[in-house]
């Protein structure tokens, strides 16, 4: 039987601790409550300070309707298909830090229209961010949609539909649109905001969640046929690997030479 290794099975117990029983405490408050306030409540957030900022440009409006949109989206789904892990109670310090997660990601609608933003973004910008944000929001709300249905019924590891071959697509699509967020603002600070939230928040959501699927039948072979975060492509994870390093290597490679891809992103 495949054995998660020591270092995963800590990483993944240590942020289920940090994130319902830090510091101990009475448990108050279930998560799902501080994230729907938050986010249902973006576009009002993001409204005041354009009116505060006096900033009604086209960036602007560009991020009011993608972070405020999905505030919307998220909140619906939530309604719809909650989220139970999010209805269990959690610490009083617990609450805290998912809070500062939730203000963390706010600052990147702060620094797009507070000024340090891009005001007037090119047409090939906006592109990029819609195909991102549109391909992000349809991964999370479909992974979710399939896992609170499939577990409606039937108890056990899902292993078909759009998690056939990859474990978290929808983390990969919050992934998209928290990225499409960075690139509509074009700041370096929201790119680090997005990746260090990627790396302490999702891979380690990530590593909790295959540390709790290898406790289910039939993870052996579920994990032989998928990717943690991205599409297996085939039988071969060598395969897959290599497919995706060429691709990454292409799209640098172009975008720093003047190649196809930088032609086509070049005012990003």
């Amino acid at each position: 039987m495949y054995q998660i290794p020591k270092w995963m099975e800590w990483y993944g117990e240590a942020f289920e601790i940090f994130s319902f029983n830090a510091l101990g405490g009475p448990k108050l408050i279930q998560p799902f409550q501080i994230v729907d306030f938050f986010k249902g409540t973006t576009a009002v957030y993001l409204l005041i300070l354009m009116h505060y900022f006096q900033n009604f440009s086209s960036g602007a409006y560009l991020y009011l309707v993608l972070h405020g949109s999905y505030g919307f989206i998220w909140v619906t789904k939530d309604i719809i298909c909650p989220d139970f892990r999010a209805r269990i109670k959690q610490s009083l310090s617990g609450s805290i830090f998912l809070i500062l997660l939730l203000v963390y990601y706010w600052i990147i609608g702060f620094i797009q229209i507070s000024g340090y933003g891009i005001n007037n973004p090119s047409k090939q910008r906006i592109s990029i961010v819609i195909i991102s944000y549109v391909s992000g929001v349809f991964l999370m709300t479909v992974t979710d949609i399939q896992k609170y249905y499939t577990l409606k019924f039937k108890k056990g590891l899902i292993t078909e539909g759009i998690v056939k071959h990859n474990r978290n697509p929808n983390f990969l699509g919050e992934s998209l649109i928290y990225g499409s967020f960075a690139i509509a603002t074009g700041n370096d600070l929201c790119y680090l905001i997005v990746w260090s939230s990627f790396i302490i928040i999702f891979l380690s959501r990530m590593i909790s969640k295959d540390c709790s699927l290898a406790k289910k039948n039939g993870w052996e072979q579920y994990k032989k046929q998928s990717h943690l975060f991205l599409w297996q492509i085939g039988s071969n994870k060598l395969l897959s690997y290599s497919i995706y390093l060429i691709t990454s290597l292409y799209i640098y490679v172009s975008y720093s030479t003047d190649g196809l891809i930088a032609n086509i992103f070049k005012d990003l």
